[in-house]
């Protein structure tokens, strides 16, 4: 009998969790519902609440309610629920146990392993968030699989036919696109393209501006606080669904304030006039998944739609216009990554296999290294190791040397990304390798990658003529000198009155990045410039304005040379600009 595995579609809105028993997929209903809001709150008795009940009361108390906490996850930020200030990790597992113990309450029995889908363009550290999410929830990860992957396993169950499948996930808070080829049986990844911060949420937003910029244009001096704009919000919300199916949509809401009613009709031309930038961009993404893979739409044999989004009517005319080809989407876009994670994790569990799953990783991994051109050494040279869209698991070894006869230690930088400079590119951590042999330069270092199937890195650094070497996981779950937490079980009893929520768990043997064994003044300095710099490399893929980027591209360099020259005074004022220049583009 196959093993019982969950296929969790841990969402920016909505989460589903499913189940392949029989022979057939099982959707567990939370509340009477095949969907769950990912929302977290706490009632005005302290209780904790999840799912719709937290959704509902969104408008009223929108400071006790957490809501889109999956484009946070992998950030070192903290949300407030109530007195506690939590991670995205832990809001997240509130939300996995949730479905969890909905899903046992209705099976019947206990929920251990389970399947949990990523959008494909999620970086290292934010799968490594979701799997740490899945542990705090009590769960077995057994594997992460990307969206657009699970959605062709649900679509094509038996994949009898050879094909190639264009996947178009646009959900609330992530847009990803990918081309499947299915042949013989093995379903595999081509290539993927995508976005983090591109979906529903941000229709809402184009429909909330709109409804604030009619309110000030009738009402001198008003500003929108937080509650008025979860009110909009809601109304937003409403409007876009009404407009997938209706040509207007009424937007009436009395009391904004104490003397502004709104009453405002929308048509779906002025709307889809808001979100055609947004779309664009995912028409750009399916370009360049397309370029990557080498092919032209003519190529493509099925378009499938999935996530809830996907239901506006512009969506569809855009995608038959650029491919032309008219999409699919005969299963609920909702419920299709879920139900395909079901199938994966049933194929895991022992149950037989329609089809082989070969996924693939949408960056290059490499690390920095110094490479000479015209005779004068660039320091900041990117090096693949990993290239994008290479199967996985995957596990590469590059050769590089030592410049300096002698040299007793190797700094290993690792970074994910595709621009020949590793500044550019994201960081993911660093490492060194001491004691190397006392031998003239050029003495070879063999540097090996391995990416698992759930897009977690081990990287190893080994001197080709002793075998010395060092291993090290790349964990980019928390940056260093956050505090790791583990959830413990009166989470989800009553959160009013609970001294101790969460605990520290006992420390792992392995070794972790970025883990010094003291820290001193200037070592402290150092290492808040060095988080700093990993937060300031986030930035470089948001909306920050080319102004702000040369700004912050300025800052760090000039860190950096403090940092390798020891001007400690210097790296401190650079430090605090840093700080004020991070914490005023993250807001």
């Amino acid at each position: 009998m196959a093993e019982l595995i969950a296929g969790i579609d841990l969402g920016t809105t909505n989460s589903e969790i499913s189940f392949f028993i029989d022979g057939k997929i099982v959707l567990v209903p939370i509340d009477g519902d095949p969907v769950m809001p990912s929302c977290v709150g706490i009632d005005p008795s302290g209780k904790l609440i999840v799912g719709r009940s937290a959704r509902n009361q969104m408008v009223s108390y929108p400071e006790s309610t957490i809501v889109s906490i999956k484009r946070k996850m992998g950030n070192d930020v903290q949300v407030t629920l109530g007195d506690k200030s939590l991670s995205p990790e832990e809001v997240s597992a509130i939300i996995l146990r949730q479905l969890k113990n909905k899903a046992e309450e209705y099976l019947r029995q206990p929920v251990n392993k389970a399947v949990i889908t990523v959008p494909a363009f999620f970086q290292d550290h934010q799968r490594q968030a979701t799997l740490e999410a899945g542990k705090l929830a009590g769960l077995d990860v057994v594997r992460i699989i990307n969206e657009p992957t699970a959605a062709s396993v649900a679509y094509e169950a038996d994949h009898s036919i050879n094909q190639k499948i264009l996947v178009y996930d646009l959900g609330g808070g992530t847009f990803d696109v990918s081309l499947v080829s299915v042949e013989n049986g093995v379903v595999e990844v081509m290539s993927s393209h995508g976005d983090t911060h591109l979906g529903g949420d941000d229709f809402d937003d184009c429909i909330i501006e709109h409804l604030l910029k009619h309110i000030k244009e009738k009402h001198a001096g008003f500003s929108g606080n937080k509650k008025i704009r979860q009110r909009l919000w809601k109304a937003a919300e409403i409007a876009k669904r009404e407009l997938s199916d209706n040509p207007f949509a009424r937007v009436r809401e009395e009391f904004i304030t104490d003397s502004i009613h709104l009453d405002i009709e929308i048509s779906r031309d002025e709307y889809e006039s808001m979100i055609m930038p947004l779309l664009q961009k995912t028409l750009d993404c399916i370009h360049s998944c397309l370029r990557d893979a080498g092919k032209v739409p003519g190529d493509i044999d099925r378009i499938i739609l999935v996530g809830g989004s996907t239901r506006t009517p512009l969506v569809h005319l855009l995608i038959e216009q650029t491919l032309g080809k008219t999409p699919q989407y005969e299963i609920n876009p909702d419920l299709i990554v879920s139900m395909g994670a079901a199938a994966h994790g049933a194929v895991i569990g022992g149950a037989s296999a329609h089809s082989i799953l070969v996924d693939i990783t949408p960056f290059s991994f490499g690390t920095s290294a110094v490479d000479f051109e015209d005779g004068r050494p660039n320091f900041d040279k990117f090096v693949p190791v990993i290239k994008r869209n290479t199967p996985l698991p995957a596990s590469k070894t590059e050769a590089f040397a030592t410049m300096v006869d002698g040299q007793e230690h190797v700094e290993v930088n690792i970074y994910q990304g595709e621009s020949e400079s590793a500044s550019s590119n994201t960081f993911i951590g660093e490492f060194t390798i001491k004691g190397l042999s006392d031998i003239p330069a050029p003495n070879a270092i063999l540097l090996n990658l391995e990416l698992d199937l759930n897009g977690m890195l081990k990287v190893t650094a080994t001197e080709k003529s002793t075998g010395l070497s060092k291993t090290v996981i790349m964990d980019t779950r928390k940056p260093q000198g956050s505090k790791n937490t583990r959830m413990s079980e009166e989470l989800f009893s009553e959160l009013a009155g609970v001294k101790e929520i969460f605990e520290n768990p006992d420390q792992s043997s392995d070794e972790k990045l970025d883990s010094p064994e003291s820290a001193p003044d200037d070592n402290e300095l150092i290492l808040r410039a060095k988080n700093l710099r990993k937060r300031a490399e986030k930035l470089f893929g948001s909306n920050v304005n080319e102004e702000d980027a040369e700004e912050l591209k300025d800052l760090l360099e000039k860190s950096r040379e403090a940092i390798a020259s020891g001007q400690t005074e210097l790296l401190e004022q650079y430090t605090t600009s840093l700080e004020d220049l991070i914490f005023y583009l993250e807001d």
